[in-house]
């Protein structure tokens, strides 16, 4: 008796292959030690080990694991009926296998006829025989509800029972029993065929399935040996598959099924009608999904950007050629000041090259305590306020964190550049919002809005995409528009547009063949042009190159956020050069002023060196100088005259832009009046 045991013990090591290597040798060891050396106590000892893991977990064990615990219980009733002092442990646990499994057979080649009577008049005591037939086999039983396995002779509980049988393709089956002691009951099943199935299995597995563009799930899981027969042709093992996947009820007619799954190229089968009628189970050949995927670069001229896919790290920039799976993806690039996110859909064996540009973090806080009507839609608004904002990437607050604990915590880690608060503003009938947009280094401005309004963000949301330019393409050509004249006239131009045959003190009256108006007109057409503009003259052509023009940001304007703009420069400087650097200080030194910050201003423009003496350049730095020094007070003033005096050795400098004041005469009135 004991060699049998020992001859079933590879089919079984087998079946439990994989799962726990350790637990089944303990289980494989148990059994030899009896069939093999008689050693009761070392395989009872090597039993209670097994039956110890597997009740803790005893819910979620897989089918042959709840086998493996059933038979230990049984090699354990036996075991312990060999010792006087051990019997009565025997019984419980038979106890506890009929708690596990009624339907478990002891093995009665193993097990003597008193433990086997004994097993039966225990069942016999709480459990009915009920003999099922179920037809079609193949289907799913459910008892009270419950998953059942669909065994010929089946042991339920006393009481009133509900039994239901069903099968794809089917109309299900519904029968009720009462059952008591000593009573054998029939449950006969016959279902009606309905509709079709479908039967599916995916390589790899995880692949979602839909039909005629409805969703239906996902290919889940490992195939069994009811799938060899259909991978031993494809040279592929089960288990190479996933388990199968059943289209229940397949309508009259064409149909269309889908299979997505990232990082695989998506497969589409056209079904015949025939598929679908006369009813029938039909299983398709195995879908052996292709690889699909595209190579993404990031890289950006600033230091310290770390890559992230749809919240996944792809380490830090720059990434060159990284093979990506292809999909829509959110982009992000976190720089240790600043952010870039861009929404991107990688294609098929195709590239994409990207080049990351910080863009500010704005930091909403939260909106403060205070109840008023439409609370809920206002702060809505402003948790999504995101969606609107293009130069600005958006952090939503944390949940439960009240704006003064996010400040805080936002100053230590510099996880943003601007914060937005809101909070209400008590009134007898509260129906305003004062919303605070500040910088870390606290500049700061307010607005005032009324939550009922339709659209209350929208004057927070336009001022804070209104970014304005530090450089514009230009001719290096100061330009006038004269009454008398039919186009735009040439006050000044440098050297190279004379030599290319531009006149002075002549108007422009075409551009590119295009007659011409004005010099707002002209603008326009340089803004759309790509590396030349050819002019024309009275008697007179010049092609001119067109080259990058300096520009200072607007003081006081209602339509820009003036802390938004520092963040914007603040970070433009982080990855500049040359005088590209230089004027963004310039235009940094102009925001500044605009929050009275006069002494911070004065830094900046000490340390500004623009090459350039037209337009904005190295006189209108030297002007604005002068001007802190004004407004610092009168202990400033030879400081004011000296920086005015230096301002006078460029005479083409100009404020705004090229087309704007000189800056000679504007410091020469104000030197005028400081005497």
């Amino acid at each position: 008796m004991r060699l049998r045991y020992l001859l079933s013990l590879p089919l079984l090591c087998v079946v439990l292959w994989g799962q726990d290597p350790a637990l089944k040798d303990t289980f494989v060891q148990a059994k030899a030690l009896w069939a093999t050396q008689g050693d009761r106590e070392g395989a009872t000892t090597r039993f209670d080990t097994v039956v110890a893991r597997l009740t803790s977990k005893v819910a979620s064990l897989e089918p042959e694991w709840t086998q493996v615990l059933c038979e230990s219980y049984n090699w354990l009733a036996v075991l312990d009926d060999r010792s006087a002092k051990d019997r009565p442990r025997a019984q419980v646990r038979l106890q506890a296998l009929l708690d596990l499994n009624p339907d478990f057979e002891l093995d009665r080649a193993l097990t003597s006829r008193r433990l086997v009577n004994l097993y039966d008049r225990m069942k016999g005591e709480r459990f009915t025989l009920v003999k099922l037939s179920c037809q079609p086999e193949g289907g799913r039983l459910l008892v009270d509800g419950k998953p059942a396995v669909v065994l010929p002779r089946k042991f339920l509980p006393f009481g009133t029972r509900k039994l239901a049988y069903g099968r794809p393709g089917h109309a299900p089956s519904e029968l009720t029993l009462e059952l008591g002691p000593h009573e054998v009951k029939s449950a006969e099943f016959k279902l009606v065929r309905t509709a079709s199935t479908i039967t599916l299995y995916t390589q790899p597995s995880d692949v979602e399935i839909l039909l005629d563009g409805q969703p239906l799930g996902f290919a889940i899981g490992k195939a069994g040996p009811e799938a060899a027969a259909i991978t031993q042709a494809l040279g592929l093992r089960p288990e190479d598959l996933s388990a199968p996947f059943i289209i229940p009820e397949l309508a009259p007619g064409k149909h269309r099924l889908e299979l997505r799954a990232p990082c695989f190229r998506t497969r589409i089968l056209e079904l015949g009608a025939d598929l679908a009628s006369p009813p029938a189970d039909h299983t398709l050949e195995p879908f052996r999904m292709a690889p699909s995927k595209g190579a993404l670069s990031v890289s950006s001229a600033w230091p310290g950007g770390e890559l992230f896919l749809s919240g996944q790290s792809r380490g830090l920039l720059p990434v060159i050629n990284s093979p990506v799976c292809s999909g829509p993806y959110d982009l992000l690039v976190r720089f240790p000041g600043g952010g870039f996110s861009q929404r991107i859909t990688l294609e098929e064996d195709k590239a994409l090259i990207l080049e990351a540009r910080p863009k500010p973090r704005l930091a909403f806080l939260g909106l403060e305590e205070g109840e008023f009507t439409g609370r809920a839609r206002f702060l809505n608004q402003l948790e999504t306020i995101g969606d609107r904002l293009q130069p600005l990437a958006f952090l939503a607050p944390r949940p439960g964190e009240l704006p003064k604990e996010a400040l805080a915590r936002l100053k230590a880690s510099r996880e943003a550049e601007l914060v937005l608060t809101a909070r209400p503003i008590q009134d007898k009938v509260v129906h305003r919002v004062e919303l605070v947009i500040a910088t870390l280094e606290g500049e700061e401005e307010r607005l005032i809005v009324k939550p009922l309004e339709q659209d209350p963000l929208g004057s927070l949301t336009a001022r804070l995409n209104a970014v304005p330019p530090v450089q514009r393409p230009g001719l290096g050509v100061a330009f006038l528009d004269l009454a008398s004249e039919p186009g735009p006239w040439v006050l000044s131009a440098p050297e190279p547009a004379l030599k290319a045959g531009l006149l002075i003190g002549k108007s422009v009256h075409s551009v590119q063949g295009k007659s011409l108006a004005s010099t707002q007109e002209l603008q326009q057409r340089i803004q759309t042009a790509k590396d030349s503009l050819s002019l024309a003259q009275e008697g007179a052509k010049a092609t001119l190159p067109l080259q990058m023009e300096a520009l200072e940001i607007p003081l006081g304007s209602p339509s820009l956020c003036y802390p938004a703009v520092l963040a914007q420069l603040r970070l433009q400087y982080a990855g500049a050069k040359g005088d590209e650097a230089n004027l963004i200080k310039l235009n940094l030194a102009l925001a500044l002023m605009q929050f009275r910050k006069y002494d911070k201003a004065i830094e900046l423009l000490r340390d500004t060196r623009l090459s350039t003496v037209r337009g904005v350049s190295q006189g209108t730095v030297d002007f604005h100088t002068g001007l802190c020094f004004l407004y610092l007070g009168a202990s400033y003033q030879s400081e004011a005259v000296q920086a005015f005096r230096q301002a006078l050795k460029y005479p083409q400098a100009t404020l705004l832009g090229p087309d704007g004041p000189l800056v000679a005469p504007l410091a020469r009135q104000a030197l005028e009046d400081l005497k």
